[in-house]
This record gives structure tokens, C-alpha cells and sequence, in this order.
């Protein structure tokens, strides 16, 4: 068999998301499976609704998720053609013309408004999916001084079939589909006609994409048989929705949709292309936590899902945690303190060494790099909250642990974790006080807040003038 070529072809229209991240990641990992190439183009040639910048973006996320082509116009190989539409435009018309000369395309001379009228009188007799009439399709006169799209003629009557991958045999039937347009008046070629011309010079042999293009395979069939040349392999993944069963967009709720978006938020590329990884597609064992080499490993396109994938948020935090916890602690606390919010905690007095250790208390539970700072309060200026204070209240006349902690802590010489063990274990010893009614009290009036990490490391890193300034706002 030819070798495998898959590629993924996005639009600058728009920037590296949930969704194109998971047809780039899945034409991947299909492709190293099978040790194949990986080919990104780029579909530029709706001029109009391009975004400064966007190829920038799709490349750059893509290398840093890991996800890195074999070929594209920055490192292109000869004999597969340009890998951007852009620069095809005269190979695109060429292939039009040549469709036109066998008969098996024509011009179009109708207006935009002559075609307009005749849909409207399609649909006012009931016709719930307007085709072209084919008035010009027995045009004998060709005017070439006046504008023309170049419309493909479709055969009357003929079922196309398809082996998805994912849905396996799905037949088309022509009569649903009008004449239609190859190739635009601007001498543009149209999404279905440009496609096929590339997928065939790159010499594509599977063509991965998500379910809205399903509509697009028939046109594209059709081509291909025009051009007697082979189909690729089609397999369109089921589509990612939300929580609602609504098709993931960067509207949906609360969920983050842009891949520039997570890495802002501190999520690391690996917990990334691990959890998209998962998107419609499952393992044969019930593990969830895969490095790249991995996946490629045990990828197996008979695994694909036929049902849509919910995007879980939750779960996406939950890879990335898993993640963070495999770090080393040197790789954490510099991975952490780039999101750390400056204009909120002013760490350009603390020392190194300092700020590492509070880095290192949350390293078990952070999700996300930027998470850091729903817990670095207590080390900066906190005032007591009045759902802290009335959890301290619930332990009733607490005055003289207060008094007690507050005359030890101050006659300690070195303040240190173990030292506050110690101490702690003897005031409770002392008062008879154990478990919650000796450490809550404990928590909340040296940390000025309810939850926390390890109880004497935190009390320590505080440090001893702030922790007494705390109990004494308290008392």
C-alpha cells in the first residue's frame, strides 16, 4: 500500500481551537500510527474573511502542543504541489476549463440576481432545496468579456457511496444536488472543487475532518470520477458538543474554546493534546492519562466514536492537574511563577527560595497554572471574611488558645515547620483540644483563612511578624 499522507487544512479565517485542534490531532496521530505524513495547507482563498495573523497563530499553537507537520509551504517537498491555495489559483482554473472541454462542466453567464429571482420561484412553488436551473448549460454562445462562474454538470440519478471510517457505508443520491459552481466569476475556485485538486496533487490518501463537511463528499465524489482519479479514505468524526448538547463554539458557556486561551491560563500541552486526544475517539483499556508517543502507539482508527463527545471541563482541569503532579519540582515552580499576577502579589522582594516553597505547597491540587492565585492571599495582605469568621465562631470562646498561640509563637526563636509541629501538639496537649476544634481555630487565626495547605509549613513561610499581627486582629 502507498504510504499513508493525511493532512489538515484550516482557513485563516479564524484561530487554533477545540475543534480544528482535534481534526489536526487526530490526521496526526493516524498518520504516525501507520508512519505516514502529517501535511498542513492552508485554505486561503476566501480573501474576504481572512485574519491578520491567523496562520501565525495555527502554526505556533500547533508546534507547541506538539503537533508538527512532515510538510507545509515553510518546509514544502517537491512533486506534491503548492500548500496554499492562494498560490494555485491559475492551477485551479486550468483544471476547470479542462472539465469544460471534456463537457463535463459549463459556463455560467446568469447574474447574481437572475439566480436570486429563480429561487425565489423554486421556493415559492414549494421546492424546499432550489438547484440551478441549467439555463446555460445548452449555451452554444460563449462570451468571455462578460463574467462567468464555471459550473460542474452533475449526473442525473447516480449514487455515490462512501466506506466512512466512522460511519461506515453512507450513500448520496445526485438528484438531491444542483449544478454547481467549481469555480467563481473572481477566477477563485470554490471550497469542493479546490480541495479535490490538492488532496489528489499531495497525493492524500485519508481525509479526516469533523461531520459538517459530510454534506461537501458527494460534490467531491463527483469530481474525483470527473477526473478518474482515486477517492481517498473519508472519515468524519462525530461532532465535540457542551454541556448541553450543543455544538462546542467559543459561546458555549464557560468552556474555554481557543488553544491560545488554555496556554494563557497556565494548561500545559501535553494534559492538552492528552484530553483532545480522548474527544470521540477511546483506548481499549481504561487509562486516561497518555504521553504523544503513546497515543501514536495504540492509535487504532476502528476506535473512533459514532456518537458526539461532550466536551467535559471538569475533566480537562483534572488531565492537566494529573499533569502538573508529574513535574518536577524545579519544572513547577518555573512553569507556576509565570502566572502568578504581579499587579495582585508583588513578589519583587521575596527571594527565590522563598517563593518556591509556596509554589510547592500547591503543587497537589493546582489545575492550572493561573489557579495560583486563588491561593496566594495568605501570604499577602487578607483580611478575615465574615463566612471565615463565623466558621470560628462555631468553635465558640476561643480566647485562650488564641492567647496561648500567640504567647508561644512570639517566644519562639526559630520559626520553622518543625518547631510549629511541636508547638501546636503541646498547646493541644495542654488545653485538651484535638482534630478540628484544635487546628480550625489554629488555621483561621494565623492564616486568616479556612482552607489551606500543610498547617506548620504555611504558618512558617507566612512568616512570624504577619502570623501575630493575624492572631492579634482576631482577639
Amino acid at each position: 500500500m502507498n504510504k499513508f499522507r493525511l493532512r489538515y487544512a484550516p482557513s485563516p479565517t479564524g484561530f487554533l481551537h477545540i475543534g480544528n485542534t482535534r481534526t489536526a490531532l487526530m490526521n496526526y496521530l493516524f498518520a504516525k500510527h501507520y508512519n505516514g505524513d502529517f501535511i498542513l495547507r492552508i485554505e486561503d482563498t476566501d480573501v474576504e474573511r481572512n485574519v491578520d495573523g491567523a496562520i501565525e497563530s495555527q502554526f505556533d499553537n500547533m508546534e507547541w502542543l506538539g503537533i508538527i507537520p512532515d510538510e507545509s509551504f515553510r518546509t514544502p517537498k517537491d512533486g506534491f504541489g503548492k500548500y496554499m491555495q492562494s498560490e494555485k489559483f491559475d492551477v485551479y482554473k486550468d483544471y476547470a476549463l479542462k472539465l469544460v472541454e471534456q463537457g463535463k462542466a459549463y459556463k455560467c453567464y446568469c447574474t447574481a440576481e437572475e439566480l436570486e429571482k429563480d429561487r425565489e420561484e423554486q421556493i415559492a412553488k414549494g421546492i424546499i432545496a432550489p438547484q440551478y436551473n441549467r439555463k446555460c448549460l445548452n449555451n452554444k454562445v460563449e462570451d468571455d468579456s462578460k463574467p462567468y462562474n464555471v459550473r460542474f454538470i452533475v449526473p442525473e440519478n447516480k449514487i455515490y457511496k462512501i466506506n466512512d471510517v466512522v460511519r461506515g457505508e453512507v450513500e448520496f443520491n445526485s438528484k438531491e444536488i444542483g449544478d454547481f459552481v467549481i469555480l467563481k466569476s473572481n477566477g477563485i475556485a470554490t471550497y469542493n472543487f479546490a480541495v479535490v485538486i490538492d488532496d489528489y496533487d499531495m497525493k492524500i490518501t485519508h481525509v479526516v475532518r469533523g461531520e459538517e463537511h459530510i454534506s461537501n463528499t458527494p460534490r467531491q465524489c463527483m469530481i474525483y470520477e470527473a477526473f478518474g482519479w482515486t477517492e481517498p479514505t473519508f472519515c468524519h468524526l462525530t461532532l465535540i458538543v457542551d454541556e448541553t448538547k450543543k455544538k462546542l463554539s467559543k459561546r458555549s458557556g464557560n468552556a474555554v474554546f481557543f488553544i491560545s486561551q488554555y496556554r494563557e491560563q497556565g494548561y500545559l500541552p501535553e494534559a492538552i493534546f492528552n484530553y483532545i486526544s480522548l474527544l470521540g475517539w477511546s483506548p481499549n483499556n481504561e487509562q486516561e492519562i497518555f504521553s504523544k508517543e503513546e497515543l501514536v502507539k495504540i492509535f487504532d482508527e476502528k476506535r473512533f466514536s459514532k456518537s458526539p463527545s461532550t466536551f467535559d471541563m471538569v475533566k480537562m482541569k483534572w488531565i492537566n492537574s494529573q499533569w502538573m503532579k508529574k513535574m518536577s519540582e524545579e519544572d513547577f515552580t518555573k512553569f507556576v511563577i509565570n502566572f502568578i499576577d504581579k499587579t495582585k502579589f508583588d513578589i519583587s522582594s521575596k527571594d527565590a527560595e522563598w517563593i518556591n516553597s509556596v509554589l510547592l505547597l500547591f503543587k497537589k491540587e493546582l489545575e492550572f497554572g493561573a489557579q495560583i492565585n486563588d491561593h496566594l492571599d495568605i501570604f499577602f495582605d487578607k483580611e478575615l471574611d465574615s463566612k471565615t469568621k463565623e466558621v470560628l465562631n462555631e468553635f465558640g470562646d476561643v480566647s485562650e488558645l488564641l492567647s496561648t498561640l500567640e504567647n508561644k509563637l512570639s517566644e519562639l526563636k526559630e520559626f520553622t515547620e518543625e518547631n510549629i509541629k511541636v508547638l501546636i501538639k503541646e498547646i493541644g496537649v495542654d488545653l485538651n483540644k484535638k482534630g478540628r476544634e484544635l487546628f480550625m481555630p489554629v488555621r483561621i487565626s494565623t492564616t486568616l483563612s479556612e482552607h489551606g495547605p500543610e498547617l506548620a509549613k504555611t504558618i512558617s513561610l507566612i512568616g512570624k511578624e504577619k502570623v501575630l499581627k493575624n492572631i492579634s486582629s482576631i482577639k
